[in-house]
């Protein structure tokens, strides 16, 4: 039997450095960055100490008073005790897969895809004892639910020299942090988090679930962490079938010490689309943007900025066709080469009222059928009404085709 032990994970891309120790020598990816010495484990909870939690009903949830967030834009998610001072907390230990959840802002994704590539994982595990352990890392996304609910059971392993399972020497008892090697792909997994319900959370921040299985049990730091977390009154346990949420007694928080590094998954493509003659806002508009590689062709949908400025990420990388819709604009296809962040720019023909993508008779009859109102579609100058500088877009662009995969 094994314990996965929940982390709220802080995804890094930049490589944290991992303490040296001549007294031990880590076996596998994970490591040993440091024992914190200050970190005093006042009590082991353990199965008599938990609560079950009416799930259903599911359990209530506090209302969220504010993460702690450091400023470095390459942190994900922090919750990690500081190593300076007496510190007093609580720990669990079971052998069951236990999960906390992660609450990543959305800046660190403004396309509101909310799918991340996590590059380095980091928990604050107390090893009860020295001696060898066994460890596996594990991940699953959430749903939209209330509150976020784990949308798969264990294992969903981490990907390469991460996957394990590592043995682990430990050559002191108490609480070590304890962190996987950088993925130089910053794959050590990639998740689609679920998104926190408003009612929960007016930022609606991204949500996902991240363990570890430790064998013979370890046990989560748990207690008064920096800041808050919405997570206040309950953690998960899955049982082998479901999970089963719990709270600890005594009001004790069930929030647990990890950290998350990484960015948003996929190859960023952003720049402007706008529409020549167009003079009014692109505000909240929502373009199309097509990528072909070979003979697959993936839909996107980017919502544009007042000047037109978007940003999406696309699952495609290396050379590819790039094609952005945007009516009354004739589509405009594009080769790129997509790797890293993309910039690109899109300057497309006005005139296709209709939206077939051809500027002809249909839309100059519709544009005449609406002289004088105030129709969107036949608005073609975005100036609020259809009248002869709209007429004038439609005929000096009449004949124009768009592009096309």
């Amino acid at each position: 039997m094994r314990l996965i032990i929940g982390a709220g994970v802080a995804a890094t891309i930049a490589a944290c450095s991992v303490a040296q120790n001549t007294q031990w020598t880590p076996l596998g990816s994970w490591k040993l960055v440091e024992r914190l010495d200050d970190v005093r484990i006042v009590k082991v909870l353990r199965s008599g100490d938990l609560t079950p939690a009416l799930f259903p009903p599911k359990p209530r949830w506090q209302p969220d008073t504010g993460d702690f967030f450091p400023a470095a834009d390459y942190l994900l998610y922090r919750r990690m005790p500081a190593s300076t001072g007496s510190q007093q907390y609580y720990a669990y230990e079971s052998y069951n897969i236990v999960l906390d959840d992660a609450n990543i802002r959305r800046l660190w994704d403004t396309t509101g895809r909310g799918k991340f590539r996590i590059g380095r994982v980091e928990i604050a595990v107390y090893f009860p004892y020295a001696g060898i352990y066994q460890i596996q890392g594990f991940w699953t996304g959430s749903d939209d639910d209330l509150p976020p609910y784990p949308t798969s059971d264990p294992p969903n392993t981490f990907l390469r020299g991460n996957q394990g399972p590592h043995t682990l020497f430990v050559p002191q008892a108490g609480v070590w942090r304890l962190a996987t090697d950088p993925d130089p792909q910053n794959e050590v997994f990639t998740v689609q988090c679920g998104v926190l319900d408003e009612s929960l959370d007016s930022q609606r921040r991204f949500n996902c679930y991240v363990g570890i299985q430790v064998e013979p049990p370890g046990a989560w730091v748990c207690g008064a962490l920096p800041g808050t977390d919405l997570n206040l009154d309950y953690f998960l346990e899955h049982n082998g079938q479901t999970y089963d949420a719990y709270q600890l007694q005594g009001g004790i928080p069930a929030t647990f010490a990890l950290q998350l590094g990484g960015d948003a998954a996929g190859i960023l493509v952003q720049g402007t689309i706008t529409i020549n003659g167009y003079t009014g806002s692109y505000a909240d508009k929502q373009a199309t943007i097509k990528v072909k590689q070979g003979t697959t062709i993936n839909t996107y949908t980017a919502t544009l900025a007042a000047n037109g400025s978007y940003a999406i990420r696309v699952d495609e990388t290396g050379n590819a066709e790039v094609l952005a819709q945007l009516a009354p604009g004739l589509a405009k296809k594009v080769s790129l080469n997509l790797s890293g962040t993309v910039n690109q720019d899109f300057t497309l023909t006005n005139g296709d009222v209709n939206g077939d993508n051809v500027v002809d008779d249909a839309d100059l009859l519709q544009v005449l059928f609406n002289f004088g109102g105030s129709d969107a579609a036949s608005d073609v100058n975005g100036d609020n009404v259809v009248d002869d500088a709209d007429l004038l877009q439609v005929l000096f662009n009449f004949g124009s085709v768009g592009d096309r995969f």
